[in-house]
């Protein structure tokens, strides 16, 4: 499946279509535009509002890709189509790509709180099909800046690694999780031997820590592992970049 036009779509919605207003200001409030239009962030409105995806993407081309599904309604006054979009409560929506800079995947992410996510049982984030394990966001970004300075940050989420370069920090990949799988261990030795383990301040970051360590730390004869926290009373490296510089980030090192 080809995401590219999907994603341009959702691109321009974000940028001029009035419901898309809250999720472009909470970008805005974290992010500069640079970061915003390089990673190609985009809005996909939810079923009651598909009138501004319409306008630009055929909705059964949606459908026929499994981002849009239907319900009908049947009561005793009438018949009725009901429309939800595979982002319906994730329409911040951002490419995940390959090495190769290849869109194989989207990810969509609620603004909502934590508070109201637990309420409503959903996650912050929601990926199209894809096997996430199998790659590195933002290793086609920073692949280069990663064999330049042979070694590199790994982290967990995608903000980490878009605030992350938005500082200045180029050599830096996000696992999309808290665990680093053998898939994604190799895909980094391409390019490096040195990792610098920058995990959430959390009990899944310090867990993925421990997994991390335990499976790779036993080649110490071929890669080295640093592992490395970020000052208590910030939950990831993006909470700390917002106050910080990149320089303060090499001291932690």
């Amino acid at each position: 499946m080809s995401y590219d036009n999907i994603i341009s779509s959702c691109e321009y919605l974000l940028h001029n279509f009035p419901e898309a207003e809250n999720y472009l200001s909470y970008l805005n409030n974290r992010l500069d535009d640079s970061s915003i239009n390089n990673f190609n962030f985009g809005y996909f409105p939810s079923g009651n509002k598909l009138n501004g995806l319409s306008s630009v993407l055929d909705i059964n081309f949606l459908k026929s890709n499994n981002l849009l599904y239907s319900k009908d309604i049947d009561d005793y006054k009438n018949h009725s189509t009901i429309h939800f979009s595979f982002f319906e409560n994730h329409p911040l929506i951002l490419p995940y790509r390959d090495t190769y800079g290849n869109i194989i995947g989207i990810v969509g992410r609620t603004i909502l709180s934590d508070k109201d996510r637990n309420e409503l049982k959903i996650s912050k984030y929601k990926n199209t099909d894809f096997k996430k394990r199998n790659y590195l966001f933002g290793l086609y970004e920073a692949k280069q800046e990663i064999l330049n300075k042979n070694y590199v940050y790994i982290v967990e989420g995608q903000f980490d690694v878009i605030k992350a370069f938005e500082k200045g920090i180029r050599n830096i990949v996000a696992l999309g999780n808290s665990n680093m799988s053998a898939y994604q261990f190799s895909l980094i030795y391409r390019y490096t031997n040195n990792l610098c383990i920058l995990l959430d301040n959390d009990e899944a970051g310090e867990k993925g820590r421990s997994k991390i360590i335990d499976a790779y730390g036993k080649y110490e004869n071929s890669v080295n592992i640093k592992n490395i926290y970020i000052p208590a009373g910030y939950k990831d490296i993006d909470e700390y970049l917002l106050e910080n510089t990149a320089d303060s980030l090499s001291e932690l090192i």
